[in-house]
């Protein structure tokens, strides 16, 4: 009984990260796309791309309606030009800080209307704290020694959700 008792206070726990992270959650806009191959072939840079996404093996990109079929066994990553779909920066909200690429291979980028310094703590899904730092927002955060999966990321109360791959 006092296992499951454990287990039910750890998954209230995580349906709170979670549902907090979803609120926290952000939009970035994306044009550039570049494909890095696992194999001798050279990196594909896709301009002004609209959207891409993964289907039947694929990793399918959209370039205003011309779709780009590359398998992913030659994938070895995606790198991605982000931009903000902020006209101003003077619309952020004070305390809003955004993390990217999210899918990450390797590190995470921090962007918020004037950098600071902030605790960065990276827990497991089960909620094991992995990693926790100090650092100014302009730094970025090596995440390369994760495994893959999902993470979450509690940066100064706010939690958001991040990809290893």
């Amino acid at each position: 009984m006092k296992k499951l008792s454990l287990f039910f206070g750890w998954f209230g726990l995580l349906l709170f990260i979670f549902v907090d992270s979803v609120s926290a959650q952000t939009v970035i806009q994306t044009t550039n796309v570049t494909v890095v191959y696992n194999t001798s072939q050279a990196n594909s840079v896709f301009e002004n791309v609209t959207k891409f996404y993964f289907s039947n093996g694929n990793l399918v990109i959209d370039q205003n309606g011309v779709e780009t079929s590359i398998s992913t066994n030659t994938v070895r990553r995606l790198e991605l030009a982000a931009i903000s779909t902020f006209n101003d920066i003077s619309e952020w909200d004070e305390d809003a800080i955004f993390v990217y690429p999210n899918p990450t291979s390797d590190k995470l980028f921090f962007s918020c209307k004037d950098n600071q310094e902030v605790t960065v703590s990276v827990y497991s899904m089960n909620g094991q704290l992995l990693k926790s730092e100090q650092m100014n927002t302009s730094e970025s955060l090596n995440v390369s020694s994760l495994a893959k999966g999902m993470y979450i990321i509690r940066i100064n109360n706010q939690n958001y959700k991040f990809s290893k791959f």
